[in-house]
């Protein structure tokens, strides 16, 4: 089972690459898949790539759902 996880991006390492950091520690993504995301944004990441904006709340959500899984 795979399982997409909020990140939050941290810095761009160059086109379609980013550092983020998320409940699994610091990691770099891919962001191909999506356009306009900047610092601070908050991502789904599955399989190493960024997948789906997300607002900061629902990122909470997911991560206290998570949590709750451990």
């Amino acid at each position: 089972m795979c399982l997409a996880l909020p990140y939050r991006i941290t810095t761009f390492l160059g086109p379609g690459r980013a550092r983020a950091e998320g409940p699994e520690g610091p990691r770099d993504i891919s962001t191909e898949l999506l356009d306009g995301l900047q610092p601070g944004a908050y991502v789904l990441v599955a399989y190493g790539s960024a997948i789906r904006e997300i607002e900061a709340d629902e990122a909470a959500e997911i991560l206290e759902v998570f949590e709750t899984l451990q």
